[in-house]
């Protein structure tokens, strides 16, 4: 077995470094496939933090016989830590680790520690950031974190195998290179929480507006809500996600929400429709109290497509009954628009409650109302 060792200063900025708690242990194993059934352990990363220097170690085993003393060395790393980190971990790293030591007759107690994973807490949000997979390298990728190794861990399956039989430095160096820069990647992914930290934590709207603009190929102007929200921490990348109802721009440590406002006559429904007669001539309907005055021959029985009064003015979307009343462009849907005036943008406790319902929308990968 060979025990390598490397310190060197914490990688990126001030972000990595107050989420990088010195009770954290990242780590990451190299396997002869996805099987622990027909594959075993050949190689382990461990990332730990001592002050502002990152204490790097990585196990090899230069045999698969060598697969125990590996296995062993790692755990024995980890007494000083609290919590283990990985990435998509919980799903892969910890059950091979498991059903290898089972297999090798050693038993270690991972109840012990907490686990964090970067990638399964991130899964809600890594197509914000348009990425082309949800591999460790293509976000380090949009995160500006370079890497000089290639290879994949399917790549280097072969490599082990020629460098176990005959001890190759070159296949050595790439194998530990591929897995260095796995472990010490992974450090750098920590600022990804500020995202979630955004969409998880309460609110906070710092400013509304309303604003008047000319869209793109459009002849008329139209109207936005702009909503301005603080972050918990600073965004590391600027996001921009357009759904159909609003966008999204999150950048350093502010995010615009903008929602377009639609101007014109919608309807509002009234639920006793029996109680009310429909007025064809006028596309309305009025209660039968009113219309028993009425020559019946301008009046009909409403229906409950046809029990509505109509409404002039602006409007904002909304996708669940958070403002009423509620108000359609035609029939009854999931979607509809609440009175947008002035009174709004003082209502602080309103423009929370919109702000989040809002922010739900792109928390879902498809857009839930797409443009007809």
């Amino acid at each position: 077995m060979k025990l390598l060792q490397k310190t060197i200063p914490i990688p990126g900025g001030p972000e990595v470094r107050r989420r990088f708690l010195a009770s954290y242990a990242f780590y990451d194993i190299e396997t002869t496939g996805l099987s622990p059934k027909r594959s075993f352990v050949y190689l382990i990363g461990l990332a730990l933090r001592k002050g502002d220097s990152l204490i790097v170690w990585q196990f090899l085993a230069e045999s698969r016989t060598e697969e125990p003393l590996i296995l062993t060395a790692f755990f024995q790393k980890l007494s000083s830590a609290r919590t283990l980190v990985t990435f998509n971990g919980l799903a892969f790293d910890l059950p091979f680790l498991k059903a290898r030591e089972t297999a090798c007759g050693i038993k270690n107690d991972w109840d012990a520690f907490d686990h964090m994973d970067l990638y399964k807490l991130m899964g809600n949000y890594f197509h914000l950031f348009h990425l082309p997979n949800k591999k460790q390298k293509s976000v380090e990728a949009f995160l500006g974190i370079s890497r000089t190794d290639a290879c994949t861990g399917g790549n280097l399956i072969p490599v082990y195998e020629a460098y176990e039989k005959n001890q190759d430095p070159h296949s050595e160096t790439l194998l530990l290179l591929h897995n260095y820069e796995d472990v010490v990647g992974m450090t750098g992914l920590l600022p990804l929480l500020s995202y979630a930290d955004f969409f998880t934590n309460p609110v906070v709207v710092s400013s509304a507006s309303f604003h008047r603009y000319r869209p793109y190929q459009e002849s008329l102007d139209a109207t936005e809500l702009l909503l301005l929200l603080n972050a918990p921490a600073p965004f590391p990348k600027p996001v921009h996600c357009r759904k159909t109802l609003c966008s999204l721009i999150c950048q350093d440590e502010v995010a615009q929400l903008s929602v377009t406002m639609r101007h014109g006559e919608l309807k509002y429904y009234y639920e006793n429709y029996k109680d009310y007669y429909y007025l064809p001539e006028e596309d309305i309907a009025i209660h039968k109290s009113v219309a028993s005055f009425m020559n019946s021959a301008h009046r009909k029985k409403a229906t409950a497509a046809t029990c509505y009064s109509k409404r002039t003015g602006d409007f904002l979307p909304q996708y669940d009954t958070l403002f009423t009343p509620c108000l359609y462009p035609g029939k009854k849907s999931r979607l509809s628009y609440f009175e947008a005036n002035e009174s709004l943008l003082s209502d602080s406790a309103a423009l929370r409650r919109y702000a989040s319902h809002l922010l739900k929308l792109f928390l879902k990968q498809a857009d839930p109302f797409p443009a007809s």
